[in-house]
């Protein structure tokens, strides 16, 4: 029999993911980005590019990845990755730790799927999970340049800053996939270029 209590578990799980906000903004730039609207986001958009540009890729895999990529953020929240400070980040690890853990305790034996798919996304072994995470850094760009660049003036952010992240940011993805790199580069320079940054 399905283990109902665990049923429930699973629901308030993706209900408490649903309230998490992030530090981006719908297009109106007041409506906050919640981990759910960036969680569908990614698996629609990731999809829609492996189909088209990445046949070698299993959708299914590309589709999993997307969905559990942050699933920890139920329990640890979101943490900006802009001007991410060495301690913020060590932060970040603990935090995200501890949240795998209380998944692990709640689901390994009911429904081991959902530990065993965030661990595999972790892992980045997968070119499916490399490919998620590939897009995943695309995505605020996107909400930027949607919403006109309201969260990097609320951070203050200055062109060069912005390019400087851009930068450090390609280069730790690599090149992989190239039609995800050019896309990805074509949205800093229009993120950067077109988002009325503050420039103190």
């Amino acid at each position: 029999m399905i283990p109902k209590e665990s049923v429930f578990r699973l629901a308030s799980l993706a209900l408490k993911f649903a309230r998490v906000n992030r530090i981006t903004f719908h297009e109106d730039g007041v409506r906050p980005e919640t981990d759910t609207d960036h969680t569908f986001m990614l698996g629609l958009i990731a999809c829609a590019i492996a189909a088209e540009y990445y046949p070698e890729l299993n959708l299914g895999k590309v589709a999993r990845y997307a969905l559990v990529h942050d699933l920890v953020e139920a329990h640890a929240g979101d943490t900006p990755s802009f001007n991410m400070t060495v301690e913020t980040k060590a932060d970040k690890v603990l935090r995200e730790e501890k949240a795998f853990g209380q998944i692990q305790t709640d689901f390994a034996d009911s429904f081991p799927w959902v530990v065993r798919e965030i661990s595999e996304y972790e892992s980045q072994t997968h070119p499916e999970a490399r490919f998620v995470r590939y897009l995943d850094k695309a995505l605020p760009k996107l909400t930027h340049i949607l919403n006109g660049g309201v969260t990097l003036r609320n951070l203050k952010a200055t062109k060069a800053t912005v390019e400087e992240s851009h930068r450090a940011q390609l280069d730790a993805l690599g090149n992989e996939f190239p039609e995800c790199k050019e896309l990805l580069h074509a949205l800093m320079v229009e993120t950067s270029e077109s988002c009325r940054l503050y420039e103190g």
